[in-house]
């Protein structure tokens, strides 16, 4: 056989091997982890939210801290305890995502679509809502990457060549798109907690670098400033939501200038009557008692909101005289 012929099956091995594992990682990808699971799922999970009857529908945007610590049934509860409304509430919480990841999830899965939650809390600590790239950049274009959304990719997200060409081929490839949780499985069956210790490290990474942020108004926040306006503009009510975690942290002043001048609702949640910092057992993610505590103030910080109480009324249909009285 001549050298060409052995390069060419060469090539053909290389190609079938590699269209075996594309194959196999798109039948098998949501059970490589919880996360991925969630993932391919936040299509049906807006629909769902989008045509409930229950109002208002009330959308938690956020990260594996979100995940553990919004318990939906007692946010709900205590709020239509507090109000008479009956909320509709969902979580939409991709693991070690931040604004990089929520800024493209909230635009193809409800902007676009024509769906829209009547609020929208966003749950945040440390560096969360500044200007960065996305953490799983393959991730993000497997799941919830659109290619109209490839202007605003390549001005915050993808600056140079090898990096675009990376997230293009994740967007068609899910084998590459998907590279790492493979991975993950391998040292998951090797290593005791392996992933649980790579997430805690990664979320103690980010609280220590965002840290000193209070001291050096460096941070830039151009993404969250259009993400507020893309909201606004569907007359969603907007909530950011500063959440507690183990140690104490401060708040980088340039974004309490930004919430303050974009007139957006905040609640500081660090310090929540109840929460201890013995109820993370990571230092990070809240127990289920802490979870408790904290939808039920948050269901309260909203419900002592005027101007989400006349949103409500004009939701519902209630007339002035005929809002539930608060305790």
């Amino acid at each position: 056989m001549s050298v060409l012929g052995q390069e060419i099956r060469v090539v053909a091995f290389v190609l079938c091997g590699l269209l075996f594992g594309e194959v196999t990682m798109r039948c098998v990808d949501a059970q490589l982890s919880k996360d991925v699971a969630h993932l391919k799922s936040l299509s049906r999970l807006s629909q769902a939210l989008n045509e409930s009857d229950q109002l208002p529908r009330v959308l938690f945007l956020g990260n594996s801290m979100t995940r553990y610590a919004v318990d939906i049934p007692t946010f709900e509860h205590e709020f239509t305890d507090r109000t008479g409304l009956h909320p509709s509430a969902l979580k939409m919480n991709p693991d070690n995502s931040s604004l990089s990841d929520w800024y493209y999830l909230y635009r193809n899965f409800f902007q676009k679509p024509g769906r829209k939650p009547d609020v929208l809390i966003m749950g945040f600590q440390g560096s969360h809502l500044k200007d960065q790239p996305p953490n799983h950049a393959g991730r993000m274009a497997q799941y919830y990457f659109r290619y109209d959304d490839w202007p605003a990719v390549c001005h915050y997200d993808m600056r140079n060549f090898e990096d675009r060409a990376s997230f293009l081929l994740s967007s068609i490839s899910s084998l590459h798109g998907n590279r790492d949780r493979p991975q993950a499985r391998i040292f998951d069956a090797l290593i005791p907690h392996y992933r649980e210790g790579i997430q805690q490290l990664v979320d103690r990474i980010g609280s220590t670098h965002s840290a000193p942020v209070a001291t050096r108004s460096s941070a830039s926040y151009e993404r969250l400033r259009e993400f507020l306006q893309l909201a606004r503009q569907e007359h969603v009510h907007i909530i950011l939501a500063a959440m507690p975690i183990a140690e104490n942290y401060e708040l980088d002043p340039g974004l309490l200038q930004l919430i303050k001048t974009q007139g957006v609702e905040f609640i500081d949640c660090r310090h929540v009557p109840g929460i201890e910092p013995a109820m993370f057992p990571d230092g990070i993610h809240m127990n289920p008692d802490a979870a408790q505590h904290y939808s039920i103030f948050l269901a309260d910080a909203m419900a002592t909101d005027q101007t989400f109480q006349a949103q409500a009324r004009h939701l519902t249909g209630q007339p002035d005289q005929s809002v539930p009285r608060l305790r």
